[in-house]
């Protein structure tokens, strides 16, 4: 018996230093991208954007437990809302899953708010942007831009240039 107890306990270091080695080869995936995603001009590159946002996504995915995995999901919503104007369900998708995964980090109020903008904004889908909102100030009433999210609310689907002339009234 003690023998066994033995060859489990050596499995099971193994495994762990596997795991250990591959989260770190996930790192420096994620490092080496984060350098790549923008060329010598200082111009961001879409496709390298494209990799990292994947990037992050499957560390996130592997690793769920992990500190960095809400950081890095973040960094994926960042990037996609300023590269995926084209395919915005993609920013959505990510922002759900640190908004169902980690609804205890401290940017996933921001990531809420993104994903509403990403509606409004992107999709001009206003009913899923108040949606949104709603959801925003009823699990964050005392977030800073909780003031923010209610004026949007009630200025949602007005043209830029009324919103304009209404300010300068």
């Amino acid at each position: 018996m003690t023998c066994m107890k033995r060859i489990l306990f050596v499995l099971f270091l193994v495994t762990a230093m596997m795991s250990c080695n591959n989260q770190e080869k996930e790192r420096a995936n994620i490092i080496e991208l984060e350098k790549n995603m923008v060329d010598g001009n200082g111009v961001l590159n879409a496709a390298s954007a494209d990799k990292l946002i994947e990037a992050y996504m499957s560390y996130a995915k592997k690793f769920p437990n992990d500190e960095m995995s809400p950081d890095f999901l973040f960094k994926a919503v960042d990037i996609s809302v300023a590269y995926n104007a084209l395919n915005p369900q993609k920013t959505i998708d990510i922002t759900n899953v640190l908004i169902d995964n980690y609804p205890d980090f401290e940017m996933t109020p921001m990531a809420m708010f993104i994903k509403g903008f990403v509606y409004e904004n992107q999709m001009r889908d206003y009913e899923k942007a108040l949606d949104t909102y709603h959801q925003f100030l009823d699990k964050y009433p005392n977030n800073p831009m909780a003031a923010d999210v209610q004026s949007t609310i009630k200025n949602i689907g007005i043209p830029l240039d009324e919103l304009i002339k209404t300010f300068e009234q």
